[in-house]
């Protein structure tokens, strides 16, 4: 509905004379949007109990603390309205899913978290929020010490 509506008024500004300005495709999508078969997805390999949303908004702030508001590398915290679903063990959302998960984190212990496999490993309090853009899927699994450790990964 929004995209008919966008096309309609971007045509009838056309045809007045006036310049439209439209968004960047990347803001297209927002929480529980994927982008063609890319949803944004979470591998838990852990066998700790994590968390993810689907509905992460700018809402009355509730529910998770981001530290990624904005999503990717870049710190920006941000209190936002969100669900929980538990994870036990395995995948949700990710490519082809149709679910794009929007975020994730370990309420019940701290986590380390990087984007790309080269990027620095940054460590996350428990129950603090990782944004996952549309386009990425974070793959958690233990490493040293009984410690978790995720891998922000981006989709092709």
């Amino acid at each position: 509905m929004k995209k008919k509506l966008v096309a309609v008024a971007a045509t009838v500004g056309m045809a007045l004379g006036m310049t439209v300005v439209t968004a960047p495709a990347a803001s297209a999508a927002s929480a529980g949007d994927c982008i063609g078969n890319r949803c944004g997805g979470v591998k838990n390999r852990t066998g700790k109990l994590m968390h993810y949303t689907t509905d992460l908004s700018d809402g009355p702030p509730g529910g998770c603390d981001v530290w990624n508001g904005e999503g990717g590398p870049v710190p920006w915290f941000k209190a936002m309205k969100c669900t929980h679903t538990p994870l036990p063990e395995g995948n949700a959302g990710g490519k082809g899913s149709g679910t794009d998960v929007d975020a994730y984190t370990f309420n019940y212990q701290g986590y380390h978290e990087r984007h790309t496999r080269l990027g620095p490993w940054r460590w996350r309090q428990k129950g603090v929020w990782t944004k996952i853009l549309t386009n990425e899927f974070a793959d958690c699994s233990i490493g040293a010490n009984n410690e978790i450790w995720c891998t922000m990964l981006v989709q092709k």
